[in-house]
């Protein structure tokens, strides 16, 4: 009896083990792979697309037990960074690091992104951080992105924003009739004290100021090491006007409605990671780019002094902020809401009175 009744054990057990194994080795079972598409802003070889986008992408992978599968596509690759923003919408690409900045004129909050930041509102990274992750900006650039079908995993620091020179430049005074490639409120700002602005894709920056055609250019700082602007632009021109300047990741939010919630949890882990990597990464770069770099390559660092920051501040970014919730804030209350922020934040660290 006590055999009979082993031996029954030992087939429920052997059945058991059968149902478990056929349970989970049955395609219909087995975890759904969930494939998206990253597109950058930027090239091969760039900081982000060698240092930052590669290491979140397998965090993800990594996280989700291979369940989540991003693969990176370079700037231009799937579409212009002109129509990363619809591509989006549709869910044509599900990921990218992109900028409100680009999209103002159809997004009333880009026009609060870091990246549209007037020069000298932040100063360092730690106040980057308090101003857009702590006081609200970045919850009320979510709130709009929301409205137009796109899912905001923050802002982040790409780099802080200089520019540089064929010629030695000493003061704002000196700008007058300077041609410079820049962007948003740094080309405004670059006009207001009377040089040229432009804007021209990066690649083609090199050879516009070797041909005379610019006098220097201005971005964030390691395009300037990249670019190999260095040959044609021996001055550098600081303090940086943005700190630091800043891009965001935004999602398809259909394709972020369609994962599951943990999934969602891991991709939010993995953005934070990916903030603190791209700031980690900038700061230590940058650092050495001054320290070993300008003496090999010949350029000369030129700082302007407090004079000069707090004529930019006073004559043209308190202005800019001021027209900006005038003007834009009739299309969207959240922009007027988002200017008080960022005035009280300069009032507070005695930046502006």
């Amino acid at each position: 009896m006590k055999h009979r009744s082993l031996i029954a054990l030992v087939m429920v057990f052997a059945v058991s083990v059968t149902l478990l194994v056929v349970d989970f080795s049955h395609p219909a079972a087995a975890a759904k792979v969930i494939n998206w598409k990253f597109q950058s802003h930027h090239t091969p070889g760039a900081l982000s697309t060698t240092y930052v986008i590669p290491p979140f992408i397998e965090r993800v992978r990594e996280m989700s037990g291979g369940r989540l599968n991003i693969t990176l596509h370079y700037a231009g690759e799937l579409v212009d960074y002109a129509e990363v923003f619809p591509a989006l919408q549709a869910n044509m690409i599900q990921i990218a690091n992109t900028g409100g900045l680009f999209f103002r004129g159809a997004i009333p909050v880009g026009w609060l992104a870091a990246g549209n930041m007037p020069p000298f509102v932040t100063r360092t990274n730690d106040e980057f951080n308090e101003l857009y992750h702590h006081r609200g900006l970045d919850n009320l650039i979510g709130e709009g992105l929301k409205d137009q079908g796109i899912h905001f995993l923050g802002s982040h620091n790409v780099g802080n924003t200089y520019f540089w020179s064929k010629k030695p430049l000493h003061s704002v005074d000196d700008l007058k009739g300077f041609k410079v490639r820049f962007f948003g409120a740094m080309s405004d700002c670059m006009e207001h004290f009377g040089a040229s602005p432009v804007m021209l894709p990066h690649p083609e920056t090199y050879m516009a100021i070797a041909m005379g055609t610019l006098d220097g250019s201005g971005t964030a700082w390691w395009l300037y090491r990249d670019l190999k602007l260095y040959e044609v632009c021996p001055y550098f021109i600081g303090p940086p006007w943005q700190v630091p300047q800043g891009m965001e990741l935004w999602v398809s939010k259909k394709a972020w409605d369609a994962l599951p919630d943990d999934l969602k949890a891991i991709v939010n882990t993995a953005a934070i990671a990916f903030a603190k990597d791209y700031a980690d990464v900038c700061t230590m770069q940058e650092r050495e780019m001054f320290n070993k770099s300008f003496p090999e390559w010949g350029t000369t660092y030129i700082e302007w002094g407090k004079e000069d920051v707090d004529k930019i501040t006073n004559e043209f970014s308190l202005p800019y902020l001021d027209k900006i919730a005038e003007e834009v804030g009739a299309k969207d209350p959240r922009v007027v809401e988002g200017v008080k922020i960022i005035k009280q934040f300069m009032r507070d660290y005695g930046y502006i009175d």
